[in-house]
């Protein structure tokens, strides 16, 4: 099979693995550029997927690191019938090395691996057990459990709106788990949700948790209760 790249001279330790792959298995490869999407889940496990489209192609998947040789997906996710990802557990990730992978299907070569950092792909859980308290100048403390073990790498964003607000107010909360909210009206119900996310000091992640439970507070409520989104 023919390939776009020239034989001649040094070759990219990248372009390499390709075609060790090619010629090891006598398969086409196709790779579309940024198609694949890894998601690395409270630094647990990771799901490397992509969108099927209706094409009749069942794809596989290659990933190594640095110059690390190519290995096939382990444990595939299906989707009526076809590969659509691939699942990592925690003991086949290693944050902060360069990671490739490289989707085959029918073609020929269009293009290099995706690269990722994956300590820039995590997304965290939502946070979990919000408590509403009131202090004594009449304002509310609210407290939350971070489902990541460092803190320090945690930023979080609180939301909160009184029974009488159509729109949230919002706040930023770096690297701590809890939120002061002066002078609030007593007669008035209180609610709140954090979400969270890497911070710039640990990873360059635009990945947000999804939204916590919300949770409610106000002097004059006679009990804090929890609600589901």
């Amino acid at each position: 099979m023919a390939s776009q790249y020239p034989l001649k001279g040094c070759l990219h330790p990248k372009i390499i693995s390709m075609i060790w792959l090619i010629v090891l298995s006598n398969v086409p490869y196709s790779m579309p550029s940024h198609d694949v999407d890894c998601i690395f889940y409270n630094e647990k496990f990771m799901e490397c997927t992509w969108n099927q489209s209706g094409e009749m192609i069942n794809y596989t998947l290659y990933t190594w690191y640095s110059k690390e040789p190519p290995q096939e997906c382990k444990s595939y996710i299906h989707q009526h019938g076809y590969n659509v990802g691939c699942y990592f557990s925690t003991s086949e990730i290693r944050q902060f090395k360069s990671f490739y992978v490289f989707r085959n299907g029918s073609g020929t070569i269009s293009g290099e691996p995706q690269m990722f950092q994956l300590q820039n792909q995590v997304k965290p859980f939502a946070p979990e057990n919000l408590v509403v308290n009131v202090t004594k100048k009449n304002g509310l403390i609210l407290s939350w459990v971070s489902t990541m073990p460092n803190l320090n790498c945690m930023e979080f964003e609180v939301r909160y709106r009184n029974d009488k607000d159509k729109e949230w107010q919002k706040a930023t909360v770096m690297q701590q788990t809890d939120f002061n909210l002066v002078s609030v009206d007593p007669e008035k119900l209180y609610t709140f949700q954090v979400k969270s996310k890497i911070n710039k000091y640990c990873g360059t992640t635009k990945l947000w948790s999804e939204w916590s439970l919300l949770v409610t507070g106000g002097e004059t409520t006679p009990k804090q209760k929890i609600q589901k989104t």
